[in-house]
């Protein structure tokens, strides 16, 4: 019997739990059924990570190899031509032609980045991939044999020709291509990457070609444009001088003596100023003309390799090792799933 306004005395069933009972997840009888689980899918467990070891194992080494052929140029102007865009620029402030200057002294140097985007280029792009190439591997770990254009090769796909050349200069842009810039030495560096030894080094040469060729078009039209202007100044500075030379001459055999005229003395001074003057300028029209005709038809390199493409074209490894192994870890870990979701699914089935 319980007495009011007291609060009865907790019986012996609701005292606290003995510690023991309270970490009942950590007795060690806890975990059996997971161990007795694992037990009987004992062959699941062992079969599973040799298979998904085998599988990545036989996949990695029927994988075809990549090469990377490597490379690195300069491009720069060479000295006999940045000289005539300095003198070229020169003398155009001096005949009143800004924009001529400024477009001389602009053209002079091209940055680094510039041959960089050249690289990937949609025009350069095109070009690689529908040139045909013939790699014969020289050698039984030299990788795959082609012979076709590389719009084949990359499997482009397109329901038209020109969407293939499209496609195959993306996956050639993102895959295969790789450019970077040094901008402090203005060196760059690419890198092509196929699965033939001799299709990655006949790429990469083709791309030094393309940009030497640019680069040579682009000297013989401007040393052209050049040359053109050069002709006009020369032929206006050469009437200039005779009309100069004429004007001192008329001077000089109608005034015998005038050295004790200071009025004919300094008109005769002035018209020898002219006649100078006429002449400095006719003989730097006249030679920047012959420099500017000589780079017109002059066809020697502009960019300097720095690292060929032959004899650079590395082998990619497999990583055959770390594979396997992350396989069989794999195959572990959905092996010790499986036989635990098993048992689950069973006991479920038999409640």
């Amino acid at each position: 019997m319980s007495i009011p306004g007291r609060i009865a005395p907790p019986d012996r069933l609701s005292a606290p739990l003995h510690p023991r009972s309270q970490r009942q997840d950590d007795d060690p009888e806890s975990v059996r059924p997971y161990i007795e689980s694992l037990m009987r899918h004992r062959r699941a467990i062992v079969a599973l990570p040799l298979v998904f070891a085998m599988l990545a194992l036989g996949g990695s080494v029927l994988r075809p190899r990549m090469f990377t052929a490597r490379a690195a140029f300069l491009a720069s102007e060479p000295s006999s031509m940045s000289g005539t865009l300095g003198a070229l620029s020169s003398v155009a402030s001096q005949l009143g032609v800004p924009a001529l200057s400024a477009v001389a002294s602009s053209s002079a140097t091209t940055s680094a980045q510039f041959y960089g985007d050249l690289l990937t280029s949609n025009a350069v792009l095109r070009t690689i991939a529908t040139s045909k190439y013939d790699a014969t591997p020289s050698g039984p770990y030299d990788g795959e044999e082609f012979h076709g254009v590389l719009i084949d090769y990359l499997r482009a796909q397109g329901k038209t020709e020109a969407d293939r050349e499209v496609d195959a200069m993306r996956k050639l842009s993102r895959s295969a291509l790789v450019v970077a810039v040094d901008r402090p030495t203005g060196i760059v560096h690419f890198t092509v990457r196929t699965k033939s030894r001799q299709l990655s080094s006949l790429i990469a040469r083709q791309l030094l070609d393309l940009v030497n060729d640019f680069n040579l078009k682009r000297r013989q039209t401007q040393a052209g444009a050049e040359r053109d202007f050069d002709a006009r100044r020369t032929a206006a500075a050469l009437d200039s001088l005779r009309v100069a030379e004429a004007a001192l001459a008329d001077f000089r055999a109608t005034n015998i003596d005038f050295s004790r005229s200071p009025r004919l003395a300094t008109r005769e001074a002035e018209l020898q100023r002219r006649v100078t003057m006429a002449q400095m300028t006719y003989s730097t029209v006249a030679q920047r003309y012959e420099l500017a005709n000589i780079e017109a038809i002059r066809n020697t390199p502009v960019i300097t390799v720095l690292d060929a493409p032959e004899g650079l074209v590395e082998a990619q490894p497999r990583y055959t090792l770390y594979i396997t192994i992350g396989a069989f870890v794999l195959g572990i870990v959905v092996a010790v799933l499986y036989a635990l979701s098993a048992d689950r699914l069973a006991a479920t089935r038999d409640a």
